[in-house]
């Protein structure tokens, strides 16, 4: 396997000719062409792939931005948490030991003001937004002190009926630098066309309030997989759009 490292695909040709018969014809900057019987557009929601093939696509601006970075807690973060904010929702996802990504949903302005703040300030930022920016914290242990209206329930519930309002690990400092992505969602009226196939972010992107991006990506991989198994099991031309389709 040879890997063609920054050098981006600038024309596409699936159509079949007399020197590479059934085989998609990809040129790339360094002048280099490849062939195959099967592209692969799986290069991410700007995906040069669906360009240069002519996929049609759908979709709007979300007029949101995500901040995106990594942090330390002075613990180990073992959950992902998710708080919903006024300006959008804020997800801590643990990376193991004791660091997390943050993607952060804010409207351009205030992006831009995370962006520019000094590392303390922001990381007092994240700490209030995930913690105790938004009004009290609610405790569920209340329910027992309301007599027997709820006694009907209460058996089910007796460990998370005692337990508070729970917060996450405090930011302690960044690791990373912090980088601002515009939103919007993108799905391609169609996946398929001959010897061409989108998947992931190239096929459909979605809103990290979902956090099924990933999910859906690799649904597409496991799904493509099997095709092109079954396809080759049966001397089937994987590049044809009628098996593609099963997508």
């Amino acid at each position: 396997m040879t890997l063609h490292q920054n050098h981006l695909p600038t024309m596409m040709d699936s159509t079949s000719s007399s020197l590479h018969a059934s085989l998609a014809k990809l040129e790339l900057s360094d002048g280099n062409s490849l062939y195959a019987k099967l592209v692969v557009g799986a290069d991410g929601a700007k995906s040069r792939v669906r360009e240069l093939t002519g996929f049609k696509t759908t979709g709007w601006n979300y007029s949101q931005n995500a901040v995106i970075c990594t942090v330390e807690h002075k613990t180990e973060n073992q959950c992902a948490w998710q708080r919903f904010l006024p300006s959008g929702p804020i997800a801590l996802l643990p990376v193991g030991d004791k660091f997390s990504n943050i993607v952060w949903t804010m409207n351009p302005k205030e992006s831009s003001a995370c962006r520019e703040m000094n590392e303390n300030d922001f990381v007092k930022a994240l700490n209030h937004a995930l913690n105790y920016g938004y009004g009290p914290h609610p405790q569920s242990n209340l329910l027992g002190n309301n007599g027997d209206i709820f006694s009907w329930f209460r058996r089910d519930l007796t460990v998370s009926a005692n337990e508070c309002f729970e917060v996450p690990p405090d930011v302690v400092k960044l690791v990373s630098g912090r980088m601002v992505f515009p939103l919007s969602l993108r799905h391609a009226n169609n996946y398929a066309s001959k010897r061409v196939v989108l998947i992931g972010d190239a096929a459909h992107t979605v809103h990290p309030l979902a956090g099924q991006g990933v999910n859906l990506g690799f649904g597409d991989a496991f799904a493509l997989s099997r095709i092109i198994s079954e396809g080759i099991a049966v001397g089937t031309d994987i590049g044809e759009v009628c098996i593609l389709n099963f997508l």
